[in-house]
C-alpha cells in the first residue's frame, strides 16, 4: 500500500496495480479459504472512488463478494451483486462458472424465485429445472 494509489506502468491498464488491487487479492484469497466474513471485511474498505482498479479485477472480487454474501446468507445482497457485475460486464458474466455456483446457492435455500434470480439464471444459463 505504499504506492499510496493505482498505479499503471508504461500505460498498461492490465498491469494496474495498488492498494485497491491489494485488497482484492487479499479477499480472493479469503474467498478460497473459506472465509466469507473476512471478504465482506475487505470489501467494505474499497474506496468508492479515486482508485480504479482494473474492470477484471473489480468483476472477480465482486463475484467474491457475491459468494461471500451468498454463504452468509445475504441472498438479496449477492443477487444485488451479481446484478451489478452483469450491468458492469454482460458479455463476461454468463462464462464465469463461479457466477453459476453463486445463483445456485441462492436458489436452492429460497422457496420463490424474484425476477432478479430468474433473469440471472438465464444469463448464467441455469438448467430450467433450478
Amino acid at each position: 500500500m505504499a504506492l499510496g494509489r493505482e498505479h499503471t506502468p508504461g500505460g498498461d491498464f492490465l498491469r494496474r496495480f495498488g492498494p485497491t488491487t491489494v485488497i482484492f487479492k487479499r479477499a480472493e484469497n479469503a474467498s478460497i479459504t473459506q472465509r466469507p466474513d473476512e471478504v465482506l471485511r475487505l470489501a467494505a474498505l474499497v474506496p468508492a472512488a479515486g482508485q480504479r482498479a482494473t474492470s477484471n479485477n473489480l468483476n472477480r472480487h465482486l463475484l467474491d463478494v457475491a459468494n461471500a454474501e451468498a454463504d452468509v446468507r445475504n441472498y438479496a445482497g449477492a443477487v444485488d451483486t451479481l446484478l451489478r457485475v452483469e450491468t458492469a460486464a454482460p458479455q463476461w458474466l454468463p462464462n464465469q462458472r463461479l457466477a453459476a455456483d453463486i445463483l445456485t446457492k441462492v436458489i436452492s435455500r429460497r422457496r420463490t424465485l424474484t425476477p432478479d434470480m430468474r433473469r440471472l439464471a438465464d444469463v448464467v444459463r441455469l438448467p430450467a429445472q433450478m
